[in-house]
């Protein structure tokens, strides 16, 4: 699918049926309030040690409702408007159930955003709205959301043909098609509770089984299952993917990743960040000796790095995708908000870049995302300003793309 042709997002989905009952997941509200309450002690846990080891106040996650995000190519109805943009009407969302009565608006801002690949794509959640932001061409799509009531965080999974938004407590997600109004998800994945993004833009993560025998099973789009099921203990929590198309899971004994592979740990320490080729950890010894450690996806290797133990935020770091550089969030002094850093994962340097985070949009988990060639950063402060930073320079760009306060980003490809 090509990310300038608006003719180019039509996408076949399979009609979806129910998940057979030997993979129905037991009562989903008292085993999705635990995990997420486990996933919030993990970072509660993590920022403590941070405190204690150097003295510096640790925000708490917060705790307030995120909203959706959206994505996707669309042919706009006639009759464009002097200001560029362009109105969709409503149209059947297929097994998606009803879609929103809302307009779905199309902006077209006549020069790039950023001299990037015409494949590239940017989406972001905000209060009552998601976008999609084809870079290259300038172009913004706006799709209006409802009102999810959520109360923690959620998954923003940018799919094959659309945006999944999939919050973690038990309340049924959307999904946004290409140019068309959002839609309830439909029955096989709301019965397939806690999706995560999968290895690639077709496939999810999603926990199944019961609640004494969990499973990590990998989906296709439609709900089927696609032939991976790990075991996977039912006090473990799975928090995040890990960049590589696996997931991240926090369990007795530390930090473990999971997938296709089956169960490895990373880490007995904290997990700083996690990407295709390494892993970021803080580990101390028998005499609480700690040092910043990388390894090695690969190999296993592992040496140290000369980065301080401890005001860093854990597990949702992000590691460039040829494994150069780390980009983490530190909480600086009393202030309350946090820093974006870029850390040079063979020397230790740390650049601190001139963006800052509120603490409500970092503890989400989706305040930054990678470009697929390492060079960019796409990162959101939460009070509506977008910007790129350049790995090489450390030099933010905004992109000037009025589009309100996002709280949550997420990248998509289409040339993949």
């Amino acid at each position: 699918m090509d990310g300038d042709d608006p003719d180019s997002g039509k996408v076949d989905w399979l009609d979806l049926g129910p998940v057979p009952d030997g993979e129905r997941p037991a009562s989903g509200v008292r085993r999705r309030r635990w995990w997420y309450a486990a996933a919030a002690g993990m970072v509660v846990a993590a920022l403590l040690l941070a405190r204690t080891q150097h003295g510096t106040p640790a925000a708490e996650p917060s705790r307030s409702r995120p909203n959706l995000a959206s994505s996707s190519p669309t042919a706009p109805s006639a009759g464009t408007p002097p200001d560029g943009t362009r109105s969709a009407t409503p149209a059947s969302t297929g097994a998606f159930g009803p879609p929103t009565s809302a307009r779905v608006t199309v902006t077209s801002l006549d020069r790039p955003l950023l001299e990037v690949p015409g494949s590239w794509e940017l989406f972001g959640q905000g209060p009552g709205f998601v976008v999609r932001i084809q870079l290259r061409s300038g172009r913004v799509t706006r799709t209006p959301v409802p009102d999810l009531h959520s109360s923690g965080s959620a998954s923003l999974i940018a799919a094959a043909g659309g945006l999944i938004v999939n919050p973690l407590d038990d309340v049924t997600g959307y999904f946004v098609p290409d140019g068309r109004p959002a839609a309830p998800l439909p029955t096989a994945l709301r019965q397939a509770s806690d999706l995560l993004a999968g290895p690639d833009p077709r496939h999810l993560w999603a926990r199944t089984g019961t609640e004494a025998h969990p499973t990590l099973t990998l989906i296709e789009l439609d709900g089927r299952p696609a032939g991976v099921r790990v075991p996977i203990p039912p006090t473990a929590a799975v928090l995040a993917p890990d960049g590589s198309g696996s997931l991240l899971m926090y369990g007795i004994g530390g930090m473990y990743d999971i997938g296709a592979g089956g169960v490895h740990r990373i880490t007995s320490g904290t997990l700083l960040a996690a990407g295709a080729t390494r892993w970021l950890s803080a580990e101390c010894d028998d005499r609480y000796q700690c040092t910043t450690i990388v390894t090695d996806r690969s190999s296993g290797a592992r040496h140290a790095i000369d980065l301080p133990v401890g005001g860093y935020q854990p597990v949702f770091g992000r590691i460039s995708p040829d494994g150069s550089t780390a980009a983490l969030l530190r909480t600086e002094g009393a202030t309350s908000t946090s820093s974006l850093h870029l850390v040079d994962l063979n020397t230790g340097a740390d650049r601190r870049i001139g963006v800052s985070i509120r603490p409500d949009v970092s503890y989400s988990g989706g305040a930054f995302v990678w470009s697929p060639d390492g060079r960019w950063l796409f990162v959101t402060d939460g009070s509506g300003r977008l910007v790129a930073v350049n790995r090489t320079t450390g030099q933010p760009v905004e992109l000037r793309a009025a589009v309100g306060p996002v709280d949550q980003v997420a990248f998509r490809d289409t040339a993949r």
